[in-house]
């Protein structure tokens, strides 16, 4: 249908909705049937309760609860007032850059309250380590010891405000839905009335803190009395025009299905000519396991869909770990080098390293580097040993393999064979932590959801390392490198480093 039809068939199609009833909240702002005086002053009450806990769960909450406490700490040290003053100073300067130098502007503005721990422990710990910064730069006389106090009690005491504050907001905020809505609202016409206009829906009348309001949904081929969520049908996208102008109307979202993208261009066309703006949620793919998030390719904006960790922080993090942690263990471990190199030698013919072709990052091939546990021409002999293979899928494994040497035996069950990978780490090819590199030709029988194992850098250790390693067959070792990527955090890796110390101990699964 052409929205010349539209036209047509909605020039007798508009008494299908009825006008809906709304209480103190009719475009010219006076209240259809005013509450007795009591209970206005109640609700008033609880309209300011409200407004002072989305104030306090936002960014003025988080900045009194940093500023309390260092300046507590610092007064506790006897730090000199001036120098307290600045610290001060210095906190809020860096609360506002980190607020400011949030992503996208959004589309309903609203208190920055925070809903997960994972938020807040990520605002926190830049924060901290910021501040720690300035008082480096600035030659600070403030003990490292009081700001890392400082980290760790403002990251507890900011967790806790938040679960707090947001029981309150959800408590005051159900209390007034049950009555008026506030007057001075944002008001929200959704276009669609499919799944991706009730998400939609349900985001706005989920949050507290977006002090907003539908008026209703507009829709192509519903008719009649709907309603979702109470909010109710109250039109045809070719009605757009006369809502707008009959109606406070701050924003338009358009969260149609894919089949009537192509019929809502003129309602663009119209919400530019009044004024309003309008947001769309694209229609293009839902996804099941990847993020979206705006993005610009050279200045050019488009959406990512991404199904990996994009914390820039904490990747930032998590790649000084692996360097800085890949030179301590070459330097722990040189030592070893010449006695292994020797005894490698002396063992069989061939190089001291091996060095194999293995798939990185989106499967960019790069060459691995390890102790030659096996004989010269192993290689050359694989096929030969074929039948022998003990793992499923395209992985090559033999716990047993002829191919090995007396002195590789021992390398493999100490997993020393391994060492020269901190090379790999400090060259950017690989992690500490991550997915085992596969070998190209094991790349090229993957199926599609095995290959999402290579969207990570892969690592020198993993789940599957310390969970068994032979022990576990290939379905299962895939499914631990797809539950890294998709649970990852610095914490999980620490603890699989920490898992891998004794693994290696006891040479779980090694061959």
């Amino acid at each position: 249908m052409n929205w010349n039809a539209d036209t047509v068939r909605m020039g007798q199609a508009n008494q299908a909705f009825p006008e809906p009833i709304y209480k103190g909240d009719e475009f010219n702002g006076r209240a259809a049937d005013a509450p007795p005086l009591p209970v206005q002053r109640a609700f008033f009450m609880k309209r300011i309760v409200r407004k002072i806990s989305l104030l306090l769960s936002g960014q003025s909450g988080a900045h009194l609860i940093s500023i309390a406490i260092i300046s507590g700490l610092l007064a506790y040290i006897g730090t000199p007032p001036a120098l307290l003053l600045s610290a001060i100073a210095a906190m809020m300067l860096v609360r506002f850059i980190q607020y400011f130098a949030r992503g996208p502007k959004p589309v309903l503005s609203a208190y920055l309250v925070r809903k997960k721990i994972s938020q807040v422990v990520n605002d926190e710990i830049r924060i901290s380590v910021s501040l720690l910064a300035v008082c480096y730069l600035m030659t600070w006389a403030i003990p490292v010891t009081t700001l890392l106090i400082f980290a760790g009690v403002n990251l507890g005491f900011q967790i806790v405000w938040m679960k707090t504050t947001r029981k309150i907001l959800k408590r005051i905020s159900a209390e007034l839905n049950k009555t008026e809505r506030p007057l001075h609202a944002k008001h929200v016409v959704i276009v669609g009335t499919g799944k991706r206009a009730q998400k939609a829906a349900d985001v706005i009348l989920d949050s507290a803190e977006l002090e907003t309001s539908l008026v209703g949904f507009l829709d192509y081929e519903r008719r009649g009395m709907w309603s979702y969520r109470d909010v109710p049908l109250i039109g045809h996208p070719i009605e757009a025009s006369r809502i707008m102008s009959t109606r406070q109307v701050d924003v338009v979202i358009v969260a149609v299905e894919a089949r009537d993208l192509s019929r809502t261009e003129p309602l663009f066309a119209t919400a530019e000519e009044m004024g309003v703006p309008v947001c769309y949620l694209p229609v293009i793919h839902d996804p099941n396991i990847t993020s979206v998030k705006p993005a610009h390719i050279n200045g050019t904006s488009v959406l990512l869909y991404r199904a990996i960790p994009e914390n820039q922080f904490l990747l930032f993090a998590k790649n000084t770990v692996d360097k800085i942690g890949a030179l301590i263990g070459l330097v722990l471990f040189s030592p070893l080098f010449a006695l292994v190199a020797v005894a490698i030698k002396l063992d069989s013919r061939g190089p001291v390293f091996f060095k194999q072709v293995r798939s990185g990052l989106n499967g960019r091939p790069f060459e691995l580097f390890k102790f030659r546990t096996m004989c010269h021409d192993a290689e050359k002999i694989k096929h030969r040993l074929s039948e022998l293979n003990e793992m499923s899928g395209p992985v090559f494994k033999i716990r047993n393999d002829p191919r090995i040497t007396r002195v590789g035996r021992i390398l493999r069950k100490t997993s020393i064979d391994e060492v020269p990978q901190f090379i790999n780490v400090l060259l950017g090819h690989m992690s500490l932590v991550g997915p085992r590199p596969p070998l190209p030709d094991e790349v090229a029988r993957f199926e599609p959801w095995q290959r999402r194992k290579l969207s990570v850098k892969p690592g020198v250790t993993c789940t599957w390392q310390v969970g068994g390693r032979n022990d576990v067959d290939f379905e299962e070792w895939m499914r631990l490198d797809l539950k890294y990527i998709d649970t990852w955090s610095l914490w999980e890796d620490t603890k699989i480093i920490a898992r891998t110390i004794p693994a290696v101990i006891k040479g779980s699964g090694a061959s």
